[in-house]
């Protein structure tokens, strides 16, 4: 009998921040959400996150590019992967909420799924590069 579930999903993601009401609100945006396939990795991600951001947040997208093309790390982020049976979930360990784990596991169906949250220092992000992200969207957090 075949699973009756949705696939999981594996690839990169974001935690994308969006203002609401004065408050910062994050939702995961994966890279199925920005159309690109599971492999692609987060540097070439990046620039269809910035579109995003400056939909969003109402920025010029071509400035928001310029300002940070370079700075792939400055919102939290990680990778869902499935070496051979298992699933992994890869993260910095700074993510936005306090429901993190639950969030992803919803957005990458992995509910009722044997899976693993692993901590991996490459999905951290780089000094400098979070306040870059928040100069640029005009907000600041302490």
């Amino acid at each position: 009998m075949s699973d009756p579930r949705p696939r999981p999903l594996i690839g990169g993601y974001y935690w994308f921040p969006s203002p609401a009401g004065g408050v910062m609100s994050w939702a995961v945006v994966t890279c199925h959400d920005l159309g690109f396939d599971a492999e692609v990795g987060h540097v070439d991600l990046w620039p269809a996150v910035l579109d995003r951001l400056a939909m969003t947040w109402g920025r010029d997208a071509g400035g928001l590019r310029r300002r940070l093309i370079d700075r792939y790390t400055g919102l939290p982020r990680g990778r869902v992967t499935r070496p051979g049976k298992s699933i992994l979930v890869l993260h910095g360990d700074d993510a936005p909420v306090s429901d993190w784990r639950e969030r992803l596991a919803e957005r990458y169906r992995l509910g009722g799924r044997a899976h693993r949250f692993l901590y991996d220092e490459h999905e951290r992000r780089l000094p400098g590069d979070p306040e870059w992200v928040e100069e640029a969207l005009g907000v600041r957090h302490g």
